[in-house]
């Protein structure tokens, strides 16, 4: 029996907890904040629609991500629930009918029944990957850095400093990166656009932390820090691709991670289902999934 809501700092105390009941309750008491909800037999199952603004501005369109939530499911097949989740998944479908847009499904991999009905009553859409979840917590974990790089917390006046370099370097990384808008027909013509916005207002916008790996006084890449009440997320990381053998990227992890554990947190993770050496790195520290989704794409037309 779990609950499940799509924030990953916010589920992560749960899971570490193996106690959804109180993440049951919060959901239930809060689900009028929800865009449509079903409650029924002890179960609830719920959806939230929200307005993607960078895609909007950028395709100059309507772009949506939808997020479930649940209580009190079972993550393998119940007819009670998949017969209220045929349900849901319908009036989901209506709604985007009636709402012209594109919309990003993030389908929770580990909840069979919304699968199910996914297929059934959409019969359609775009399969665009997946997101694995990663955590670690209460752990102080061991780093040999290399002679000559450095990993600190960078400070405004750095950030200003090093900004075209930073943003440079990022450009470059990410140039070969293939996510969920370059895999749809409908959105790969500005995908790269899409994550050079992303990566630049990270930077010049980033109200958190951002941990530095700087060799021989040159940044040569970063993670960008989000914290919530029981967590801290690493958001965007990058490094230089002519420094990718030296361990900046495992520094500045470890070095993240380290902090998220002073601070009394646990440190949680995203990546492409596929991005296999950058998990490689993370389970090699401690780090290990604790949720997926799938990226389901729709076009209400």
């Amino acid at each position: 029996m779990i609950s499940f809501i799509d924030d990953n700092m916010i589920l992560a105390k749960y899971y570490l907890q193996r106690d959804y009941s109180k993440l049951s309750k919060q959901i239930k008491l809060e689900k009028g904040s929800l865009t449509k909800y079903i409650e029924r037999q002890g179960m609830l199952a719920g959806y939230t629609v929200s307005k993607n603004e960078p895609l909007s501005n950028l395709y100059h369109g309507n772009f949506f991500v939808v997020r479930f939530s649940f209580a009190d499911f079972q993550t393998e097949h119940v007819v009670q629930q998949e017969e209220l989740l045929l349900e849901l998944m319908q009036c989901l479908k209506e709604y985007i009918s009636e709402k012209k847009g594109y919309y990003n499904l993030r389908i929770p991999s580990h909840v069979v029944d919304i699968i199910r009905t996914y297929n059934n009553i959409f019969k359609c859409g775009l399969f665009c990957g997946g997101t694995v979840e990663e955590i670690i917590n209460g752990k102080i974990v061991s780093c040999d850095i290399r002679e000559k790089l450095n990993v600190f917390f960078a400070d405004e006046v750095y950030i200003k400093q090093h900004f075209e370099e930073l943003l440079n370097l990022t450009f470059s990384s990410f140039k070969e990166y293939h996510g969920q808008y370059h895999i749809s027909p409908y959105t790969e013509k500005f995908a790269g656009k899409i994550y050079e916005n992303w990566i630049y207002n990270s930077l010049k916008n980033n109200q958190g932390d951002i941990v530095i790996a700087d060799y021989l006084g040159m940044p040569i890449g970063f993670i960008t820090l989000a914290e919530k009440e029981n967590a801290v997320e690493g958001v965007l990381n990058a490094v230089d691709e002519k420094y990718r053998n030296i361990g900046a990227y495992r520094a500045m992890l470890c070095y993240a991670i380290n902090e998220a554990t002073r601070r009394g947190k646990s440190f949680v993770i995203s990546t492409q289902l596929d991005n296999f050496i950058v998990q490689g790195v993370w389970n090699s520290v401690g780090l290990r999934p604790f949720y997926s989704v799938y990226n389901m794409h729709v076009l209400g037309e």
